[in-house]
């Protein structure tokens, strides 16, 4: 049995009704508290954090303020017999310490550094090179490193794209990733 998803959201509201759809298109089951038609949905926001905050996520006994796929990604529980078929960044990475930060010119350490890029990955077609730093994902910066960079590939599903942002000589860049809808096909052993 999956964890209990209750979203604490304001109607009307266009983050919460982004985190909705999100919850939507993942397939993930969820209980919906309006803090402005339900006073004790707004009684356990206040209780728990002191405060009333939309989108609220209630995931088990975890509350995760505010509306970030990455940081969601982690706690959410996969719909049931949802393996699912898991899509490939195609490149190494690593996490950035202050050394390799200060040896791209980095003000500070985060992100990923980028290792062998796998060809034909979608990595290489969305133009990722060994040696990027990817800062970012999305509008959120990568300070979690490896570890929050690959629990946002896994998050992905066959067919999503991924806006990254690279530094790349001394400069950002913005940078789409397209995972393939369809996986390739497994090699057959030849005869």
């Amino acid at each position: 049995m999956s964890e209990q998803v209750t979203v604490y959201v304001r109607a009307g509201d266009p983050t919460c009704a982004a985190a909705l759809q999100y919850l939507t298109q993942r397939g993930v089951e969820h209980r919906v508290r309006d803090i402005l038609t339900d006073p004790s949905a707004s009684a356990i926001l206040l209780g728990r954090l002191g405060r009333v905050t939309v989108p609220a996520f209630q995931i088990g006994e975890r509350l995760i303020v505010g509306f970030d796929p990455v940081q969601l990604a982690r706690f959410l529980p996969r719909p049931e017999g949802e393996a699912g078929p898991s899509v490939s960044f195609g490149a190494g990475v690593r996490t950035v310490t202050a050394a390799i930060a200060a040896a791209h010119g980095l003000p500070a350490a985060y992100g990923v550094e980028v290792g062998p890029v796998r060809e034909g990955s979608p990595a290489t077609v969305a133009g990722v090179r060994p040696g990027d730093v990817i800062t970012a994902i999305g509008a959120y910066t990568l300070t979690g490193g490896e570890a929050q960079f690959r629990t946002a590939v896994s998050a992905r599903h066959p067919g999503d794209s991924m806006a990254i942002t690279v530094w790349r000589d001394a400069a950002s860049q913005d940078l789409a990733v397209q995972f393939p809808a369809e996986p390739d096909p497994e090699p057959t052993p030849s005869v």
